[in-house]
């Protein structure tokens, strides 16, 4: 719908002002409702919303886990050196289903598309073992399973910035009961949804970061095409410079486990010298 309204609005001078003041306008009124609702939830008001999501609290306090994403440079075989770990799955590692018996300890997705693209990928995938994070907006519009955990995300904060003015900055939330604050990928919705659960090492796995034209940006191509993709490698690294900014005051910290890549804001390490020195 945005890429729509932002491609009218480049047709017409005044379609572009009409249709800036209304987005700017319904923004303004969604953040605000997210911040309010979020506020009076975390007081007792709102009675057992996300109270599934608030029980995860602290639960892995102290515990390190992996976030593994999509990019190109992700193996099975690296899956199955993580197997006995926390870890975190997202989007298309579904796809890997008859590839390999690794199952991530969580799963997450927060793109409706992506999961209307996935849907039957991601049920038969996750089964009744992985607990499966979803969000609010995909509750609203898509079938989701009985006991799924959905987290409440707010994106209607950057998104006129995001859109008519590309600038990319971005929230941290620190109480994922109270809101999520999307970013620009389900990763950095993940890496919050960590922190608050108590994970304090998190290593990030097939993070890329890089989205060059016609050439592939996942380990698995699914279909879902990012309109937006000459802006893909920049909205990403807002979102995981924001969440630097946030691990002193949180008391976590990030690592880019990755095998090559472009992602150069978290210290590097070696996935099997890592994996070597818990023997």
């Amino acid at each position: 719908m945005m890429t729509k309204l932002v491609d009218l609005a480049r047709k017409n001078k005044l379609f572009e002002i009409v249709i800036k003041a209304f987005v700017w306008i319904m923004m303004a009124i969604i953040n605000a409702w997210y911040e309010f609702t979020g506020f009076l939830r975390c007081h007792g008001v709102l009675g057992n919303q996300y109270s599934d999501i608030k029980a995860l609290k602290g639960k892995y306090d102290g515990k390190r886990c992996f976030i593994i994403c999509t990019g190109p440079s992700l193996t099975t075989e690296d899956l199955e050196k993580i197997r006995d770990e926390y870890t975190f799955g997202m989007n298309s590692i579904c796809l890997l289903a008859d590839k390999t018996s690794f199952r991530p300890t969580f799963y997450g997705c927060n793109d409706l598309g992506v999961y209307k693209k996935l849907k039957s990928n991601i049920q038969q995938y996750c089964g009744n073992q992985i607990k499966v994070f979803v969000s609010d907006r995909i509750k609203r519009n898509g079938d989701i399973k009985k006991g799924w955990y959905v987290f409440p995300e707010n994106v209607a904060y950057h998104t006129y910035d995001r859109w008519f003015k590309q600038s990319f900055w971005c929230k941290f939330s620190g109480d994922c009961y109270r809101t999520v604050y999307g970013m620009h990928s389900i990763t950095h919705s993940l890496i919050q949804l960590a922190v608050y659960m108590g994970f304090k090492e998190i290593y990030l796995l097939g993070a890329d970061c890089n989205f060059p034209k016609g050439k592939q940006i996942h380990f698995q191509d699914y279909g879902v095409p990012d309109t937006t993709i000459d802006t893909a490698r920049e909205r990403n690294i807002a979102g995981y410079k924001e969440v630097k900014k946030q691990m002193n005051q949180y008391g976590f910290t990030v690592f880019n486990a990755t095998r090559g890549g472009a992602l150069e804001v978290f210290e590097r390490v070696n996935l099997d010298d890592l994996l070597k020195e818990d023997k």
